[in-house]
């Protein structure tokens, strides 16, 4: 058996001195949730954005665990069709997979299966038993898990994740991994 968490990163600034870098808020709320993280990641793989990154390291800061064998970078965690997938979006006024579907069927269709394969080679650089952290982007893990299950999950909030388990017949089994609503008061 095999794990591998997808999470999407945490809030970024969008232009000051530092844009693209966590806002302060959202590397408290890493940290935090962190917290709550196993503590073996035997690896992290991120997407090349500076948030995906900071977003790791705040998780493995609140985790308390000495950085993994593996640390790396993966480009393909990031996807070169984002406006195809912001005009998707827009034209359906969600970003749910079915609903970006209906707009751009073979955008998803191509996408799933092209973060599918990512996983599943990413999957095949563990060794049995053995877990790893993906810090990413929406919609592309939920394509990911599309890709691997066939499940549609509601879109990832910032640092919420879906936990995939690869069992020994070769099966997939997804947990979502939701924060708790924030306070209305």
């Amino acid at each position: 058996m095999k794990e591998i968490e997808l999470r999407r990163h945490g809030a970024y600034q969008k232009g000051g001195l530092t844009p693209g870098a966590l806002t302060h808020e959202a590397q408290l709320e890493a940290r935090a949730v962190g917290k709550s993280m196993r503590t073996d990641f035997a690896a992290v793989w991120f997407s090349p954005a500076q948030r995906a990154a900071e977003t790791a390291a705040w998780f493995l800061r609140g985790s308390r665990q000495p950085p993994p064998p593996v640390l790396t970078e993966v480009p393909g965690l990031t996807s070169e069709r984002e406006d195809e997938w912001r005009e998707a979006g827009s034209a359906a006024s969600s970003s749910r997979l079915d609903s970006v579907m209906e707009q751009n069927p073979g955008l998803v269709t191509e996408e799933s299966e092209r973060m599918a394969g990512l996983v599943r080679e990413l999957f095949g650089r563990l060794k049995d038993g053995e877990a790893a952290l993906v810090v990413g982007h929406t919609p592309l893990l939920e394509a990911a898990v599309y890709g691997l299950t066939s499940v549609i999950v509601e879109p990832l909030k910032e640092l919420e994740g879906v936990n995939m388990t690869l069992d020994d017949a070769g099966d997939f089994r997804i947990q979502e991994l939701r924060l708790p609503a924030a306070d209305a008061n």
